[in-house]
C-alpha cells in the first residue's frame, strides 16, 4: 500500500527518520564521563513510511508481528574511528573492536564532523534523530564530539532544525497506551453439518435447471406477429398528472447504496486518516518524556529482547551499530503510525540536549 499522502501533508514537523547508533570505547558512567566513539551508524528514510498500514490491521491481530521490509529509499552512514583512549574490555567483548583493529582508522576529527553534518544536511527536513536511549546515551555523547571540534559555531548551528525522540522510551509509553488486542476471539461460523451439503446440492440443481430453461427459451421459435400500431400520446393528460418516482427492485437498491458507499469511502479515507493521526497524537501530548525518567522492566526493553520477541527471531550481531541500526528501523515500522505519533509530540530540539559532561543547570 502506499504510504498515506494526506497525512504526510497534514503533518509536517517529520519528514525524514535518522536512527542513530553508536559504539563506544566504555560507558560514560563509569569513567567520569570521559568516552571516545569507535563506531557511528545513521540510517535515514521517508517518516512517511511509518503511515502504512500493517497487513494484520483487518481486526485479526497476530502474536507476533512480521519482520517489515527494510525501506527501499536508504540513506546510510557507517563510519569507524581510532579511539583516543582505551576500549574497556566488557566494551572490546561486546562490539568486537579493539584498539588493535581500529589503530589504522582515523580519529573523530573536524572532518568527521563535516561529513556527519553534511549528509544531515543532505537529508529532507524536518529530520528526527532517533536512538535507543538516545536521550541518556547517544544523544548527549555525539553533542559532546560535535561541540569538542567546532567550539566556534553556536551549538544551535550544529544541526538546525534537527530533533531527537528516544524509542526506547516511545516504545515503553506506546505499549502502555495502545496494548495490543491479544486473546480475542474470532466468532465462529455457525453451520449445520446437515444442511450445508443439501444447501450446495440444491444450489446445482437450481442452476442445472435455470441453464436448461435458457437454452430451450433460446431454441424455441417465436410465431410471427404483426406489429402493433403506435397509440397517440396524450400530452395534455400526461402534462397534467403527477409523476410517479421509480421504484427500484432489492438488489437495484442495493447496489445503488453500495456505489454511493463507495464514493463516500474514497472521499473520507483522507480525513479519517488525519482524524486517527489526531487522536494517536493526543495519547502523547503533555507527557514530557525528555524531562522525565523512567525505568523499564529489567530487560524487557532492551534492543536485541524486544526485537526477538516482537518479530520472533534471534537478534544477530548486536553491539555492532549497523545491526543495531537495521534492528531498531524495523522495530520503527512495526510501531509505525504509533511512533510517528509519539515522536511528533515528544521530539525535542537538538539544541536543548545536554552535552555529556556538562553540569547539572548549565
Amino acid at each position: 500500500m502506499e504510504p498515506n499522502g494526506e497525512i504526510s501533508a497534514y503533518r509536517a514537523r517529520i519528514s525524514t527518520i535518522a536512527v542513530l547508533d553508536l559504539e563506544t570505547t566504555n560507558l560514560p558512567a563509569y569513567s567520569h564521563n570521559r568516552v571516545g566513539i569507535t563506531e557511528l551508524c545513521i540510517h535515514a528514510f521517508d517518516a512517511a513510511l511509518l503511515t502504512e498500514r500493517k497487513g494484520d490491521e483487518d481486526g485479526k491481530n497476530a502474536v507476533k508481528s512480521i519482520l517489515p521490509q527494510p525501506p527501499r529509499v536508504l540513506h546510510k552512514l557507517n563510519l569507524l574511528f581510532q579511539p583516543s583512549m582505551m576500549v574497556h574490555p566488557d566494551a572490546e567483548d561486546a562490539t568486537g573492536l579493539s584498539n588493535y583493529l581500529l589503530e589504522r582508522e582515523s580519529k573523530f576529527s573536524k572532518d568527521s564532523v563535516g561529513l556527519i553534518l553534511s549528509f544531515m544536511k543532505h537529508l529532507p527536513a524536518p529530520v528526527c534523530l532517533v536512538a535507543h536511549n538516545g536521550w541518556n546515551f547517544d544523544f548527549p555523547i555525539i553533542k559532546q564530539a560535535l561541540e569538542k571540534h567546532i567550539a566556534e559555531i553556536p551549538s544551535s548551528g550544529l544541526l538546525p532544525g534537527v530533533t531527537c525522540v528516544d524509542s526506547l522510551r516511545a516504545f515503553l509509553e506506546i505499549d502502555d497506551r495502545c496494548p495490543e488486542e491479544e486473546g480475542l476471539l474470532e466468532m465462529p461460523e455457525i453451520a449445520c453439518a446437515e444442511t450445508a451439503p443439501k444447501k450446495e446440492a440444491d444450489t446445482a440443481q437450481d442452476c442445472a435447471l435455470t441453464a436448461k430453461q435458457q437454452l430451450s427459451e433460446e431454441i424455441e421459435v417465436q410465431p410471427f406477429q404483426e406489429p402493433k400500431p403506435m397509440k397517440e400520446v396524450d400530452w395534455r393528460k400526461m402534462n397534467e398528472t403527477t409523476p410517479k418516482r421509480p421504484i427500484s427492485s432489492r438488489s437495484e437498491a442495493a447496489s445503488k447504496r453500495r456505489r454511493s458507499f463507495d464514493d463516500d469511502e474514497e472521499h473520507s479515507v483522507a480525513k479519517r486518516g488525519i482524524n486517527e493521526f489526531r487522536s494517536r497524537r493526543q495519547l502523547f501530548s503533555g507527557l514530557e518524556c525528555a524531562k522525565t525518567e523512567r525505568r523499564p522492566p529489567r530487560g524487557k526493553y532492551r534492543l536485541g529482547n524486544l526485537y526477538s520477541s516482537r518479530f520472533n527471531c534471534p537478534a544477530t550481531n548486536a553491539h555492532q551499530a549497523e545491526a543495531d541500526v537495521v534492528m531498531l528501523t524495523s522495530l520503527i515500522q512495526d510501531y509505525g503510525m504509533d511512533f510517528l505519533a509519539f515522536a511528533e509530540e515528544q521530539a525535542i530540539p537538538f539544541d536543548q540536549v545536554v552535552s555529556l559532561g556538562t553540569p547539572k543547570g548549565q
